[in-house]
């Protein structure tokens, strides 16, 4: 139990420490704001600058200003937003077998003559296999997290793909399908079996390239992004080098402290693209389209890989993911700004089609002891062993 007068001296603290960088936030957030708007005149210079640079930033590709600041659409009269999310549960020592569950949400919001709505769940208990042990040996885990999270990415693009074909069957009203967090498969990036990797992407692509066949745009939303991407970028405009190599040109900047040198880009460590773009983009106004640098989108279909744009979504700015063939067609992206704004606002500042598939998919701790619970009354009978740790028992039975 947290002694809340112990913590709230540290909390006073903290607040006063917190509130000294808040002048320092302020001034570096002025001058991204200052770089982006001195490079948009330029910024076919800048971009070429960053595809020679040898940096260790996360860059994206610019393919127009950056300072550009698109309204979104009126989303159409008749329209089907899509959405899917995941939820899961892990079983560790403590419990009575080694298992996971993962617990598929998915949504359709039909607007129009026919408004009506189709949510369902689809939970799939299983035993850990081959896939989802650590790619480490000499230290397998049974069910590696970074493996569980694509198994179950996996699972939620393959049944966003299977809403796509069914909502295709039914309805010919436009559609947009959404998912929360990122089409960027971050984890294959650290990845060591090729296998692994190379079996995980066509999947993951299968699911999008059904979408795609259906032409019904694929959206990721990101709430509340800390992503630097674009801020970091702006490093570059302010490079004064021609070419931008810091190991080669800024060697003092990776000395540790005191001995280290700022940069002459420095200046904007402390911004988030989200802040950087909040005091640019109206409600309903997206940012330029850029394309992620991410190394692992060089193993994507050219067609799949992965751009982005920032939404004001009103309460929030997100970062919004697209495959490259819906950032290329200009009807697709228009169609995903307006129906995702329009999802936004329905839905009080995050889309109401993904909130909904949150509450469909979310277990919750009640859900984790009822399924335990449940697996011991069938194991019973059947002559399993249903023997729990000392310490899971403990936690069941408080003595005082």
């Amino acid at each position: 139990m947290l002694d809340f007068a112990q913590v709230a001296p540290q909390v006073a603290q903290f607040s006063l420490d917190y509130a000294r960088t808040t002048g320092a936030l302020r001034h570096a957030l002025a001058e991204a704001e200052s770089r982006l708007r001195r490079s948009a005149p330029s910024w076919e210079t800048v971009a070429a600058k960053a595809a020679t640079s040898h940096t260790s930033w996360l860059m994206p590709e610019w393919h127009g200003q950056p300072d550009t600041a698109v309204a979104a659409p009126v989303a159409p009269s008749s329209y089907t937003a899509l959405a899917v999310d995941g939820s899961q549960i892990v079983a560790d020592r403590h419990d009575l077998a080694l298992c996971f569950l993962i617990n598929i949400g998915t949504v359709a919001l039909r607007y129009g003559e026919r408004s009506e709505a189709s949510l369902r769940s689809r939970p799939d208990l299983a035993a850990p296999d081959e896939s989802l042990l650590s790619d480490f040996p000499g230290d397998e885990e049974p069910i590696a997290p970074k493996r569980l999270a694509m198994h179950r990415a996996l699972r939620e693009m393959a049944a966003l793909a299977d809403l796509v074909v069914d909502e295709g069957r039914s309805a010919p009203t436009p559609s947009v399908a959404m998912c929360d967090g990122s089409l960027i498969l971050w984890p294959l990036e650290t990845e060591r079996s090729a296998e692994y990797r190379t079996s995980v992407l066509e999947r993951f692509q299968s699911s999008l390239d059904t979408a795609r066949a259906a032409r019904v745009p694929v959206a990721s939303y990101v709430s509340r992004p800390m992503s630097r991407d674009v801020v970091n970028s702006l490093r570059i405009a302010a490079c004064p080098f021609d070419q931008a190599d810091c190991e080669r040109n800024c060697r003092a900047s990776t000395r540790p402290r005191p001995e280290l040198v700022a940069p002459p880009c420095a200046g904007t460590e402390r911004v988030t693209d989200a802040m950087l773009f909040g005091g640019m983009l109206r409600p309903g106004d997206r940012s330029a389209v850029f394309r992620s640098g991410s190394r692992i989108l060089n193993q994507y279909d050219p067609p799949n890989r992965i751009a982005f744009f920032y939404l004001n979504a009103g309460p929030e700015i997100a970062r919004v993911e697209v495959p490259a063939w819906v950032a290329d067609d200009a009807g697709l992206l228009d169609l995903t700004l307006a129906a995702v704004y329009d999802q936004a606002r329905k839905g009080g500042g995050y889309p109401v089609a993904l909130a909904e598939a949150h509450e469909l998919a979310i277990v919750r701790g009640a859900d984790r002891e009822a399924l335990f619970r449940l697996m011991e009354r069938q194991f019973a009978p059947a002559g399993l062993p249903i023997g729990t740790s000392q310490k899971a028992l403990a936690k069941r039975l408080r003595r005082i």
